[in-house]
């Protein structure tokens, strides 16, 4: 038990001290300004992640694709990104709410807000809510792709805000909707990116202590990686 601790220890202290000498090379930049996606310069919004509205995604299998997006919102957790959730016609219409899977792991002090504008950028307290960030980097996810994310983010563009189109977390009946409405908003200005593109972006480097360790995440952006991506990689 003895040599076991000591070599425990060994083991730390060699990964303390390389972790030191990698970081005396890394170069840091302000997270407020950086030119690149952050935990603090970013605001992710979850559009409409409801069961009667997934049971219509065809372009991709719809677990890979809710595999995806509890990822995302497990990674927004963990880099502290605020989350935005919005549904619609839950109560002018009784559609589904968001659905619990993803649900539970959005923070009990999020506020879901519900609509009846298909654009959620028609909606005064969702854009009330980003604006509140005061985060100018947007990461949009949701459901179906074709319409309310796209009109969301073409509005969000318009207001000066830099949009990024989380591509594997938005669905659609078919691959040609799905495919021409991202067309559509990438020639507008926004930005076609993936989940675990935006949290590696954030990550940035090993020497975060969130790669590895998180309180909440066992593992930190590792885990997630190594739950959420390896397992899916090749299927999408």
């Amino acid at each position: 038990m003895k040599n076991l601790k000591t070599a425990i220890l060994m083991a730390l202290i060699t990964v303390s001290a390389f972790a030191q000498k990698a970081d005396a090379n890394y170069v840091h930049k302000n997270a407020k300004t950086d030119n690149l996606l952050t935990g603090e310069n970013t605001v992710l919004l979850v559009i409409d992640w409801q069961q009667d509205l997934i049971n219509m995604v065809y372009n991709i299998e719809q677990d890979v694709m809710i595999n995806n997006m509890e990822a995302m919102i497990k990674t927004a957790n963990l880099f502290e990104v605020p989350i935005i959730e919005t549904t619609i016609g839950v109560k002018a219409a009784g559609s589904t709410p968001t659905i619990p899977v993803l649900k539970n792991l959005i923070p009990k002090s999020v506020e879901n807000i519900d609509r009846v504008s298909l654009n959620a950028w028609q909606n005064k307290a969702l854009v009330e809510a980003v604006k509140k960030t005061g985060r100018k980097k947007i990461l949009i996810t949701g459901l179906w792709t074709s319409g309310c994310p796209t009109y969301t983010a073409l509005d969000a563009l318009l207001d000066g805000y830099e949009v990024y189109i989380l591509t594997d977390l938005m669905g659609d009946a078919t691959k040609m909707a799905h495919n021409t409405a991202i067309d559509r908003m990438v020639q507008a200005g926004a930005i076609p990116f993936t989940w675990e593109g935006a949290g590696a972006e954030m990550l940035r480097s090993y020497t975060n202590p969130k790669a590895f360790t998180d309180k909440k995440i066992k593992g930190g952006f590792v885990e997630i990686m190594k739950l959420h991506f390896y397992p899916f990689a090749g299927k999408y």
